[in-house]
């Protein structure tokens, strides 16, 4: 071995090529680290051949060493393009199919110069020749025709990669223009290198190349891992940014425009290279009206009309957010611009079709009370004149006469019954329907109620029950006309549509300041889906449709705003073929709270 300082170079070049491919490996989750691994141990395996090249005084160890340096030589150029591919977003041609084709000449390469012996093909002679200034033995290989392929294949891969990175170049705005020339440095450094070696422009004729590539790694791995520069690649920012249907606009921390995307350049017809550099306020406060404490706002936001010429208003939703690079350090601003137009007018139909909802039912409401309040008078003369023939004042009825007169009573009752609901539903609409609270003993008022109602059960043969539990106070206070309205609706209601079982009413204490009403028939049940129309106006479930008894669909919709107005809830449980229970849960106010 030849004992030279010119050695040190070279095994600090394999020892941080190595130890950068380690490194690489360990954070490897990005596509382009894996050329980039493979760049690193293949300057490696130059580097560390090309000791033995040049520490080795034997021809044949130099010449093996340079059998074993090409296969870095070879690799390190593709491997580098493959990562210049993945960086500037063209990683889809890296297919199998395509890395294998780009192989085929590369492998025919090494085979001519592992044969060359045989042809001197790659080199024409192979000897020794003793370096006139640094007086070490090299190898002598002058260049073949083939190694001229060789070169025009590698730097045509290299001149390939670079495309890509240059366009990437000119296509970036400033904020990542940097990580392109970061590569391009980079990799330009060995190949000019190598260039010089070829060309022996060089005075010592020592092939500089493999240690110039660790440099280059080095200024890549410095990238990769102290700055993420794959982080957030070029391509990424471009696919994304661009495709964003907001407008977007990143300012320095200066105010400056540093970049916009295509909905911006859009919204406001501006070609992005005539404002990029220029001051937002110069370009775009006339129409956004942001001062420089806004721009500087993290989290500003506001809505806001835009008026652009021979374009109709627009309404933006305007935020703002700092933007922040690696070192957490502040580095402009992010302003995004959505058009919420669309929004605000859909907001605005939205609000006219209400108010027309409103007024709409306030007359419905009015109607109703107006409608309903004409009608008593009538009916009230209807249902006087009736009782007067009833008792004969007008003279002796006969027997069709009074079968008549009782079907025109029965008819004057349903209708003023009838007018009565209405009544009670359009106050209750309007809220000015009020409750009266005044105490009442639970047993005297629902009790007899609950009694009186049990004939209706019997007339069905259904079985019939009402229990008052115990627990319950004497006496409570609220409205006993409400509450007896409400429990007789719910009876009446359980009644009608059983036809088999029974009625069974439960008054109970739940809780200690609460109490309830439970009404559980063994009817037909309501479906799922109809639970929904029960509580609702002027709606009755197809089952009772096909039930041969008058109803009006308010029964239940009052009730549960009686119970709402109450402070109360209603609950409801059903299954098809089971029954039906109604549960009633209500404040107990017992006659000392009441007010004086």
């Amino acid at each position: 071995m030849q004992n030279t300082p010119y050695l040190i170079p070279w095994f600090i070049s394999v020892t941080l090529t190595f130890f950068m491919g380690v490194i690489a490996i360990r954070r490897r989750g990005h596509f382009a680290a894996i050329p980039f691994i493979a760049m690193c141990f293949f300057a490696t395996l130059w580097s560390f051949a090309y000791i033995f090249e040049l520490g080795s005084t034997s021809l044949a160890v130099k010449y093996a060493a340079i059998k074993i340096e090409y296969i870095g030589i070879i690799g390190v150029p593709l491997s580098w393009t493959a990562f210049a591919l993945a960086y500037s977003g063209h990683g889809h041609w890296l297919t199998r199919r395509n890395i294998l084709l780009a192989l085929i000449f590369p492998i025919i390469t090494l085979l001519v110069l592992w044969t060359n012996e045989h042809h001197y093909w790659f080199f024409t002679e192979i000897g020794t020749t003793t370096d006139a200034l640094s007086g070490l033995l090299l190898i002598w290989n002058p260049l073949g025709w083939w190694f001229w392929l060789h070169a025009v294949y590698v730097y045509g891969f290299l001149i390939f990669g670079s495309y890509y990175l240059f366009r990437e170049y000119w296509n970036q705005r400033e904020i990542y223009r940097s990580q392109a020339v970061v590569n391009m440095i980079a990799i330009l450094l060995p190949w000019v290198a190598n260039g010089i070696v070829i060309f022996r422009l060089s005075p010592v004729q020592i092939d500089i190349t493999s240690v110039t590539f660790s440099f280059s790694i080095l200024i890549l791995g410095w990238g990769f891992f102290r700055y993420g520069l794959l982080d957030i690649i070029p391509v990424a920012h471009r696919a994304v940014f661009e495709s964003i249907s907001d407008a977007v606009i990143v300012i320095d921390p200066t105010l400056r425009i540093v970049d916009m995307n295509p909905a911006a350049s859009e919204l406001f017809k501006l070609q992005p290279d005539k404002v990029i550099g220029k001051f937002f306020q110069d370009i775009l406060n006339i129409q956004l009206h942001l001062n420089e404490t806004d721009l500087r706002q993290h989290g500003y936001h506001k809505e806001i009309v835009i008026h652009i010429k021979n374009e109709p208003d627009r309404w933006l939703d305007i935020s703002i957010s700092t933007l922040r690079d690696s070192s957490k350090r502040h580095s402009g601003q992010i302003i995004t611009l959505r058009d919420v137009t669309s929004l605000k007018e859909n907001e605005a139909a939205l609000a006219n079709a209400r108010d027309e909802a409103v007024r709409a039912n306030n007359f419905k409401t009015q109607l109703l009370a107006n409608v309903s309040h004409e009608l008593r008078t009538p009916l009230g003369i209807i249902m006087g004149y009736t009782d007067l023939l009833s008792r004969n004042s007008y003279g002796e009825l006969n027997e069709k006469q009074i079968s008549v007169l009782t079907r025109v009573r029965e008819s004057t009752e349903y209708l003023d019954k009838l007018v009565s609901e209405l009544l009670d539903q359009a106050q209750l609409d309007s809220g000015k329907l009020k409750l009266s609270e005044t105490p009442f003993e639970i047993r005297e008022v629902l009790g007899k109620t609950c009694s009186q109602l049990s004939v209706l059960a019997e007339s069905k043969n259904l079985e019939y029950s009402a229990i008052i539990s115990d627990d319950m106070p004497v006496s409570i206070v609220g409205d006993s006309q409400r509450l007896k309205q409400i429990l007789v609706n719910l009876i009446c209601n359980a009644i009608k549509f059983t036809e088999t079982g029974g009625v069974y009413v439960k008054i109970f204490k739940s809780a200690p300041s609460t109490w309830t009403m439970q009404v559980r028939d063994t009817g037909p049940g309501i479906p799922k889906e109809a639970m929904h129309m029960v509580f609702e106006s002027f709606k009755q479930l197809p089952e009772a449709s096909r039930i041969i008894r008058k109803g009006y669909g308010l029964g239940l919709s009052k009730t549960k705003q009686l119970i709402q107005l109450m402070k109360g809830n209603i609950t409801l449980e059903s299954q098809v073929g089971q029954g039906t229970t109604f549960t009633i849960t209500l404040p107990i106010i017992e006659e000392q709270e009441a007010p004086a």
